[in-house]
């Protein structure tokens, strides 16, 4: 199965991610009219849960970006550069985001639940090495656009 063009394997991951981007979209707007339809509401925790969200839903649509360019053919340009490190910020803030839901449950909610201790610790390392690897991945992609710009200028 091929990779880049029409009916790749990247146009079918640019679907999928378009689904799940309006599906989030649709449950963060949804989600205090659900919780108060079954008399729930969500508190000082809509503090912890939205601006999640709004990176996860960033991230998403950075990720439609890329796949979208592996449609064009296109894998080996400066715009996925771009693309990559933009993801890799968004990850980066997102991890400090997990780091401080885990502060807001340990100091201020006074959470005795290891569960979601170990769970907020490990989405915040979790994000941080994906910071990370995207920085690198960036980097190499940066690096191969150079060496096909230079290919490109030899033949």
């Amino acid at each position: 199965m091929k990779i880049t063009g029409k009916n790749g394997i990247g146009d079918m991951l640019e679907t999928f991610l378009r689904v799940c981007f309006w599906g989030g979209m649709i449950f963060l707007v949804a989600l205090p009219f659900v919780l108060q339809g079954f008399g729930l509401s969500l508190g000082a925790s809509s503090i912890v849960i939205y601006p999640n969200g709004m990176i996860l839903l960033m991230i998403t649509n950075k990720f439609i970006q890329l796949f979208g360019s592996l449609k064009n053919n296109c894998p080996f340009c400066d715009h996925n550069v771009k693309i990559l490190k933009w993801t890799g910020i968004f990850a980066l803030i997102g991890s400090f985001f997990w780091l401080f839901d885990l502060f807001y449950e340990v100091i201020l909610a006074k959470s005795q639940d290891i569960v979601v201790i170990v769970i907020l610790l490990f989405l915040a390392v979790l994000f941080l090495g994906v910071a990370i690897a995207l920085y690198i991945l960036a980097e190499l992609l940066k690096k191969a656009t150079e060496y096909k710009k230079e290919n490109e200028l030899t033949i």
